[in-house]
């Protein structure tokens, strides 16, 4: 039998990669001579690289200025693909809210300068195909700091610069882009991203991501203003509507300044990783299909590699069980045939998330699973 392991990381508590080699032991306890491949898979958002790992020809080390503006020391990965190398940017890498103590949480004094360094060393280094995974991010500046590193220039409403480190929303009269790194011109930039959020608006950047990260409701109201004047004043520059590109408010409005501003292609992350892992190749050639993420909830069904994988993995007509920390009475037919919850017992958010234990959990889980398959061939 072929077993196919393809999850997602359980965030905060084990990477893709181990989760399919906890899953890969399950099914070894019951059934050695199955034949097990594992495809640690991502959405577009944090953990991308981790998942691409065992695909990656390199990482880059590149020191970079953290949301906060203390220093980040990260890497990009590097990959082939079709024929060419392509840097694997991870806006969660330099700009994420991991990066950032609770206490720091403030929307003005956080900015996205850190994922511009990272992409202005790709390009610097000769790279021309560049893919930016957004996703857990902390910032809500509408890509502004991030551009800055790419030698765009905010000017405000007394014809003035605006300092480096501050989120200059509210606060932008127009854009000077006589300083922009002129390489970017020969780039071709694909976004990786599992949302569709509008840059601004009730479902827009601030409102529904501000919240978490440290933005009040009078925040979130400035915050949205400050993102549609933005767009305003991208429209009037560049002659692009950023409200009109689904995606535009990812990652606190970074989706709308790469596609905006710098021509960036959206695209599904998964639909991405899916295509750098082959895989639809290797659904086609398993018997059954395992998946899973930290939480299935209804958020699964847009973009998030549990379902994804199963749609996929029904287009061949494949049997698809997924896994997680925890499961919402949500149905998740037709894309999932079962799921299952990993917990055995009641247990607090710090037990649920133990790495050890989630491993033993999911390993457990994994043998009934298998158990259960011998019992009642698929």
């Amino acid at each position: 039998m072929n077993i196919l392991i393809a999850p997602d990381s359980f965030k905060g508590s084990l990477s893709a990669e181990a989760v399919g080699k906890a899953a890969a032991v399950g099914v070894k306890k019951v059934m050695d001579s199955a034949e097990v491949v594992i495809v640690p898979m991502a959405d577009g958002g944090e953990g991308s690289i981790d998942a691409l790992r065992p695909f990656l020809q390199k990482e880059v080390a590149v020191g970079v200025e953290g949301p906060s503006g203390s220093p980040v020391e990260t890497s990009y990965g590097v990959i082939e693909f079709e024929g060419r190398y392509t840097a694997l940017v991870e806006c969660a890498r330099s700009t994420g809210l991991t990066l950032v103590d609770d206490e720091e949480r403030h929307p003005y004094q956080l900015t996205s300068y850190g994922l511009g360094e990272q992409i202005k060393d790709a390009v610097e280094r000769g790279y021309r195909d560049i893919i930016v995974s957004l996703g857990g991010s902390a910032t809500t500046d509408g890509g502004t700091g991030m551009l800055r590193a790419l030698g765009y220039t905010f000017i405000d409403f007394d014809g003035k610069p605006i300092r480096q480190g501050e989120n200059p929303l509210g606060n932008i009269r127009s854009i000077d882009d006589s300083g922009r790194l002129s390489d970017l011109d020969d780039c071709r930039i694909t976004i990786a991203s599992d949302v569709t959020n509008p840059f601004f608006g009730i479902d827009g950047a601030a409102h529904v991501y501000g919240p978490q990260k440290g933005a009040t409701p009078e925040h979130v109201m400035e915050l949205d203003e400050g993102l549609k004047d933005l767009a305003a004043i991208v429209e009037a520059k560049y002659g692009v509507d950023l409200q009109e590109i689904p995606g535009a408010g990812a990652a606190g409005g970074l989706g709308g300044a790469l596609a905006g501003v710098l021509g960036a292609q959206m695209k599904p992350g998964f639909d991405i990783i899916a295509e750098l892992t082959g895989l639809e190749g290797k659904i086609k050639d398993a018997d059954v299909v395992l998946t899973g993420e930290g939480s299935l909830d209804a958020q699964s069904a847009h973009g998030k590699v549990p379902v994804s994988v199963g749609v996929m993995a029904k287009r061949f007509d494949k049997p698809v069980i997924a896994m997680a920390g925890k499961v919402d009475p949500t149905d998740f037919r037709p894309a999932i045939d079962a799921v299952y919850s990993i917990q055995r017992c009641p247990v607090s958010l710090e037990e649920a998330v133990d790495g050890e234990a989630a491993s033993t959990n999911i390993t457990f889980t994994v043998e009934n699973i298998m158990r259960t398959i011998i019992l009642s061939p698929l």
